[in-house]
């Protein structure tokens, strides 16, 4: 691994990936085979992304850095989601390097379905994943299965911190936390919104950690956690907390 002019991470191959984050060769396997997918795949664009190498860099680089997050850790062996899932970016990776995490993986998009099905099988995590086709609003609706039933829900490009924390809060269960990836700047912006979101969801903003190991510039994770039951009112209609955030 060798640092960039700003000083981030960046992996030349997965070997030198794997070698950083002390995977052993199973798990290199398995996040060969779903680099291997994701650039073969043709029903639909699952990143922009044309090479093996910005794939490894860019996409595994910084799902991984969350190891370093001490409340990842603490919930090594609890059931995840990985919200607005997309390619399964950082959901996938850290589930193939800690293997005792359940994982749900979830997007309203059936095509992000479709192609999520065969990474999950790619990176033979079929007996520990799963993948929901549903708007979140809907998965953590009263009644669903998706409520309160997270101990860690993560995100990335997802949305601005104030709808993320709302759409967050009715999945995770008390004492569960949201690990939101953002740069440092993006959570400057968004995290006195994010934090006042967050005292009326059930949530309270936590710390901000830096993610040196990540390939990507000035990446943090902007960390929430459950500390009420969740408000009768939430989630509100699909599409609310981001045209109409509880908190800006």
């Amino acid at each position: 691994m060798m640092g960039d002019a700003g000083g981030r991470a960046a992996y030349a191959t997965l070997e030198e990936l794997t070698a950083a984050f002390g995977l052993h060769k199973a798990q290199a396997d398995a996040l060969s085979r779903y680099a291997d997918l994701m650039l073969a795949w043709r029903r639909g664009n699952v990143t922009a992304l044309r090479t093996r190498e910005e794939v490894v860099s860019t996409l595994f680089g910084d799902a991984l850095a969350l190891l370093d997050v001490p409340q990842l850790q603490a919930r090594a062996r609890a059931c995840w989601l990985d919200l607005g899932a997309g390619a399964g970016i950082p959901g996938i990776p850290l589930a193939v390097a800690l293997p005792a995490a359940r994982l749900t993986l979830l997007d309203a998009a059936a095509k992000k379905g479709a192609f999520l099905d065969a990474a999950v099988e790619a990176a033979g995590l079929g007996a520990r994943a799963a993948v929901v086709c549903a708007r979140s609003e809907r998965h953590a609706a009263a009644g669903q299965p998706g409520r309160e039933a997270y101990a860690l829900v993560l995100a990335r490009a997802v949305a601005p911190l104030p709808a993320l924390v709302e759409l967050a809060a009715p999945l995770l269960a008390r004492g569960g936390v949201l690990l939101a990836s953002k740069t440092r700047r993006a959570v400057q912006g968004e995290g006195p919104g994010g934090a006042a979101a967050a005292r009326l969801c059930g949530l309270a903003a936590g710390p901000v950690v830096p993610l040196p190991r990540s390939s990507l510039d000035d990446a943090v994770c902007a960390v929430y956690e459950k500390v009420a039951v969740t408000p009768k009112r939430l989630p509100r209609r699909e599409g609310q907390a981001a045209r109409h955030p509880l908190a800006r």
